[in-house]
């Protein structure tokens, strides 16, 4: 059997500047246009706490990657096997959801939610993010590699190597 990839990728995740700035400019958007509304003081002021608390946690989470269940690390080997390993060590090999968004300048990879007690977080690739070489190889891959005609697999193995 010949391998699907020739060279495995492996990506590793850095924090993202630009990231940063559009995800606090939707949050200070959504805050003014809370503000805005035709509601009672106490109601503005919960929502825009709410815009702000998740916003906190997004920003942790994707763009500086410092929580413990952060996305540091994407390989894929040979044999088309995708493997995410989080801040902890823990290593996922999820299943790609037929919903994963797939451009030159921007890549959101969700993935398939049967399996797994809580969603994973999807992984978002910005143009500028990490080395283009890989992120051309991952996007080829992702367009026309034999990655969903594996459909008796399980969608989530986490092991902790």
């Amino acid at each position: 059997m010949k391998p699907i990839l020739h060279q495995a990728i492996r990506i590793q995740f850095k924090p993202s500047e630009l990231m940063l700035g559009l995800l606090s400019l939707i949050s200070i958007i959504c805050c003014w246009i809370l503000l805005a509304l035709t509601m009672t003081p106490m109601i503005k002021f919960v929502g825009i706490l709410l815009v702000v608390a998740t916003s906190i946690y997004f920003i942790l989470r994707d763009v500086l990657l410092m929580l413990p269940w952060s996305w540091q690390v994407l390989e894929l080997d040979t044999k088309g096997q995708l493997t995410l390993i989080d801040r902890c060590g823990k290593k996922f090999q999820p299943a790609l959801a037929d919903n994963t968004f797939i451009h030159t300048k921007l890549m959101i990879l969700n993935f398939k939610r049967e399996g797994a007690k809580l969603a994973l977080a999807p992984v978002i690739f910005l143009f500028a993010q990490t080395n283009t070489d890989e992120l051309r190889r991952l996007r080829v891959w992702l367009r026309w590699g034999k990655h969903n005609q594996k459909s008796n697999q399980e969608d989530l193995v986490v092991t902790n190597d």
